[in-house]
C-alpha cells in the first residue's frame, strides 16, 4: 500500500518519509492542541455538544491546514503540502491556478505575452483542432513512423559529430525544449554539452511540478520555463500553440512522468525522444521510472541494466529504439549503486545523440530541398 502510495505521488524513498512525518506530527499536534484549547475554554461533559463541534470543525479545518504548512516548511516539504493544499481548495469549490510561467528578465516577459496571447486563443480553437486532429490522426501516425525510420536509419551511418564541421556548420538554428519532473541532472547536462553550441540552443524547460528541482535550474540558466496543467496537456493541445510560439523544434523528456499526448506527439512528428533508465522492453511502462526501475533489475537477479534512448509514441516506454548502453549489474549492488552506473551511461549518452539525431535530420532535409 504505502509502495502504491509513494508512486501515485512520484516521490522518492527518502521524500516520502519526510511525508509521512509531516502528516504525523501534523496530527497529533493537532489533536495535542484541540485538547489544551478545550481545556482552556474550560469545555466539560456538560458543555453544550455543539460548541464542542464547531471548535473541532475550525481546529480541522482552519487549523490543521495551518499547522500543516508550518510542519511541512519545517521539514522542506511546503511545496509538495501546497499543492495538496490547492487540491482541498479546488475539491471545496474555490479555483486555484494549477500552473504558471517563471519569468527572468525581458526576454521572459516577451515570452510570457506571446504565450498569455496564445492561451487566450486556446478555446476558441479548439473545436476546430478537435475535429481535423480525429480526421487526421490515422495518416499522421503512418508519417511519424516513417519519419521516424528514415532518421533512425540516417543516424546509424552517421559519424561523431565535431562541433565547427563541416557536418554541423550548415544547420539552421534549432531549439530544444526539454521536459522534466524532478531534479533535472540530465537537462543540467544537455543545457551545459550545448551552452556554446553553434546551432543548437536549449531555450525552454517545462515541467508538471511547480516545485521541481529542474525549475530552479532554469531560473539559474536564464532559460524560460513553462508549467503544465494536467487538464489542458492531456485534453486540450498538448500546449502546442505555446511550444510553436516560442519557435521550438525538438522536444527531449529527460526525466518526465507523464505520457505524452498525441496531439503534441503529431504537432512534432519524429522529433520528440525519450531515455529510460533500463533496456526496454523490460523494467518500461507506466510507474516504471528512476528506483523503481532499479529494485525491480535488482529484484530479478539481472546481470546487466543500461539505457534505452528511444522516439515517442503514444505508449509508455514503447518508440523505436534510437540507442541502448549497457551496464554490469554486480552482487552487492543496490539500487542506489546501480542508479549512479546508469546516470554515468545517461549523462555521456544522451547529449551526443540529441546532437546527432539533429545533425542527421537536418543534413536529410537540406539533401531532400
Amino acid at each position: 500500500m504505502l509502495k502504491k502510495l509513494q508512486q501515485k505521488w512520484n516521490v522518492g524513498g527518502k521524500q516520502f518519509f519526510l511525508i509521512l512525518c509531516v502528516f504525523a506530527i501534523t496530527g497529533t499536534t493537532t489533536a495535542w492542541l484541540t485538547k489544551v484549547i478545550t481545556t482552556w475554554m474550560g469545555f466539560t461533559a456538560a458543555t453544550f455538544w455543539l460548541w464542542k463541534l464547531l471548535l473541532r470543525l475550525g481546529m480541522l479545518v482552519i487549523g490543521y491546514q495551518i499547522i500543516l504548512l508550518t510542519v511541512a516548511f519545517l521539514f522542506g516539504q511546503f511545496a509538495f503540502f501546497w499543492e495538496f493544499e490547492k487540491r482541498m481548495l479546488r475539491w471545496m469549490g474555490i479555483k486555484v491556478e494549477d500552473g504558471g510561467y517563471r519569468e527572468e528578465g525581458r526576454q521572459r516577459s516577451a515570452i510570457s505575452g506571446q504565450l498569455s496571447a496564445i492561451s487566450s486563443q486556446r478555446s476558441a480553437m479548439s473545436d476546430g483542432r478537435s475535429e481535423t486532429r480525429n480526421q487526421r490522426s490515422t495518416n499522421q501516425r503512418s508519417a511519424i513512423s516513417d519519419q521516424q525510420s528514415a532518421v533512425s536509419d540516417e543516424t546509424s551511418n552517421l559519424k561523431p559529430v565535431r562541433r565547427g564541421g563541416s557536418q554541423i556548420s550548415n544547420l539552421k538554428s534549432v531549439h530544444l525544449a526539454l521536459f522534466a519532473s524532478g531534479a533535472g541532472s540530465n537537462a543540467q547536462k544537455i543545457i551545459n554539452y550545448f551552452r556554446d553550441h553553434p546551432a543548437i540552443k536549449v531555450t525552454l524547460i517545462v515541467s508538471n511540478k511547480p516545485q521541481a528541482g529542474v525549475l530552479q535550474i532554469a531560473q539559474r540558466e536564464n532559460i524560460a520555463s513553462l508549467i503544465i496543467e494536467r487538464e489542458n496537456f492531456f485534453r486540450g493541445d498538448g500546449y502546442t500553440g505555446e511550444l510553436k510560439a516560442l519557435d521550438i523544434h525538438w522536444i527531449i523528456l529527460a526525466g518526465f512522468l507523464w505520457k505524452v499526448p498525441l496531439s503534441l506527439i503529431q504537432a512534432f512528428p519524429g522529433k520528440i525522444i525519450n531515455i529510460h533508465p533500463a533496456l526496454l522492453p523490460k523494467y518500461g511502462g507506466k510507474g516504471m521510472y528512476g528506483h523503481f526501475v532499479h529494485e525491480a533489475v535488482i529484484a530479478a537477479g539481472e546481470k546487466e541494466s543500461g539505457i534505452t534512448i528511444h522516439y515517442v509514441d503514444e505508449q509508455f516506454d514503447h518508440g523505436q529504439h534510437i540507442l541502448q548502453a549497457t551496464c554490469p549489474v554486480e552482487p552487492g549492488d543496490t539500487p542506489d549503486i546501480l542508479a549512479k552506473k546508469v546516470q554515468v551511461l545517461e549523462h555521456k549518452h544522451y547529449p551526443e545523440i540529441i546532437e546527432k539525431l539533429i545533425s542527421a535530420h537536418d543534413t536529410q532535409s537540406l539533401q531532400s530541398s
